[in-house]
């Protein structure tokens, strides 16, 4: 076989051979780089993900110390409301308690007192009734008891029972309450509803 011949199968051989190594660097090229992108699309992933969780505590951190700040105004501005809500309805009722003090030393006390009497007498029907007045009030004790009969009157014991009448029918057992005590708590409600300074 001529020289040629055997120069030219080995170049087409070595053409193959070199074929075949370069389809299989272009192969194996391709499946690094598949690799390393899998690899790097995988880690970018795991690091969004981290970044994502990261961002999803640091709201939620946010969030309820946010809150917790806002509870906390909240509480403080309601406990601020009541205090001054009490303020305010002790002054209006200190005020209540003085001008009604003042009343029970002006001149038409005692016929006030007679009326609210004898009214709550009426109300409680037959039977024996204690009237209850106030230490001060105890000065009207002989026209109260001439009201009717079978009436006593006596001191309450009540520290706050500045002045008006109870009357209790002791064979009963009913009441007729038009102590000042008991209308400076009704007032007291009234106030309550009609300045809005319930609190719900």
């Amino acid at each position: 076989m001529p020289t040629n011949d055997w120069t030219d199968k080995l170049n087409t051989f070595k053409a193959l051979v070199l074929h075949d190594a370069e389809e299989k660097r272009g192969s194996i090229m391709a499946e690094i780089e598949r690799e390393y992108d899998e690899r790097i699309d995988k880690k970018e992933t795991e690091l969004l993900e981290k970044a994502y969780m990261e961002i999803q505590r640091n709201i939620r951190d946010t969030q309820k110390k946010s809150n917790e700040r806002i509870l906390h105004t909240e509480l403080d501005a309601k406990r601020a409301l009541i205090v001054r809500r009490e303020e305010i309805i002790a002054e209006v009722m200190d005020g209540a308690r003085e001008k009604l003090a003042e009343f029970t030393k002006s001149a038409e006390y005692e016929k006030w007192l007679t009326d609210k009497t004898l009214r709550a007498v009426t109300e409680l029907g037959e039977g024996a009734k204690t009237v209850y007045v106030s230490e001060s009030d105890m000065r009207f004790k002989d026209s109260l008891g001439s009201i009717g009969k079978d009436i006593t009157v006596e001191a309450a014991s009540e520290r706050d029972f500045i002045g008006g009448v109870k009357v209790i029918n002791t064979d009963r057992r009913v009441a007729s309450d038009y102590s000042f005590k008991e209308m400076l708590s009704e007032q007291k409600q009234k106030f309550l509803r009609e300045s809005g300074l319930t609190l719900d």
